[in-house]
């Protein structure tokens, strides 16, 4: 099934029904769906596991509940998740809304724009933070831009649903996920910093490698070359890129300088102020 094409599958369930493929990540698929039960959109992610690897389903859906209760709005909403045919399928409220993967294929974009991101994602990390919870597999194709210009995260409760620690958008694991460690707080601030140096260079800082093994292992051993196009974002990405998880900078140092880009942007909207409609105006919205 290639990306846009309508899906062929039975339904999942007996109730999902697959549509089109909105984006696709190293072991998992995004598509649009149909709830056939009750005639409503829904959005669907196909995560693929191996052999006693099992996902938590009860954890997904604690997590993602909380999630909204702490960050209502922000946070994909899970309404249901099954295991069909080898594949975890988490069912989620239609998400309107661009992956941010997606709007990085038109290119880089400008410090400030990253800045602004950097403090919409942060904040919904930061709200998982604090109720004990990890994403653990952020990447651009689980944060959505919506028509009225906010940010949507998904894939809370994933982590672990997979063979190996990390196989999603191997690019943006961190160095401990790398080495089989596992995740924390920090691991997901790692995955931030990969985020901006990807909207500001317009790659990733570890590229693909293809073998995922090979990705991981350049992740944890290839130093990180300086961001070119940060300007005085640099310091706040080099500083969430450093290897030692201990050494990374904090939330709230982050935020502010995240905050501090923003004000002193001359002429821009404030820290506050939602992204424009990015769907319909690449050019003009986007890459200021």
């Amino acid at each position: 099934m290639t990306e846009g094409q309508a899906s062929t599958q039975e339904l999942i369930a007996g109730r999902y029904r697959p549509e089109e493929v909105v984006h696709r990540e190293e072991g998992r698929t995004g598509l649009r769906g149909q709830d056939v039960r009750f005639r409503r959109p829904v959005s669907l992610t196909e995560s693929r596991h191996g052999t006693g690897a099992r996902p938590g389903t009860a954890r997904i859906l604690r997590e993602s509940e909380s999630m909204e209760l702490a960050c209502p709005g922000r946070v994909a909403t899970v309404l249901d998740v099954v295991e069909e045919n080898g594949a975890l399928w988490t069912v989620m409220d239609r998400i309107d809304g661009t992956p941010l993967s997606d709007l990085l294929r038109q290119g880089p974009v400008s410090y400030v724009r990253a800045a602004r991101t950097g403090l919409a994602i942060l904040d919904v990390l930061a709200a998982a933070h604090r109720e004990g919870i990890t994403h653990g597999d952020l990447s651009p194709g689980q944060v959505f831009v919506r028509g009225d210009g906010g940010v949507l995260v998904a894939g809370f409760g994933l982590l672990g649903a997979a063979a190996s620690p990390r196989v999603t958008a191997p690019s943006y694991a961190s160095p401990e996920q790398a080495r089989g460690e596992g995740a924390g707080p920090a691991s997901d601030l790692w995955a931030l910093g990969a985020i901006l140096y990807t909207m500001v260079e317009g790659r990733p800082p570890v590229r693909d490698r293809g073998p995922v093994e090979a990705t991981l292992r350049a992740v944890d051993l290839l130093p990180i070359r300086s961001p070119q196009n940060a300007g005085p974002l640099g310091p706040a990405v080099q500083g969430l890129l450093r290897k030692d998880p201990q050494e990374r900078l904090p939330e709230p140092v982050v935020r502010a300088a995240f905050t501090r880009i923003l004000r002193e942007d001359p002429g821009g909207p404030g820290p506050d102020a939602p992204l424009p409609c990015l769907r319909d105006a690449y050019a003009a919205a986007w890459r200021t």
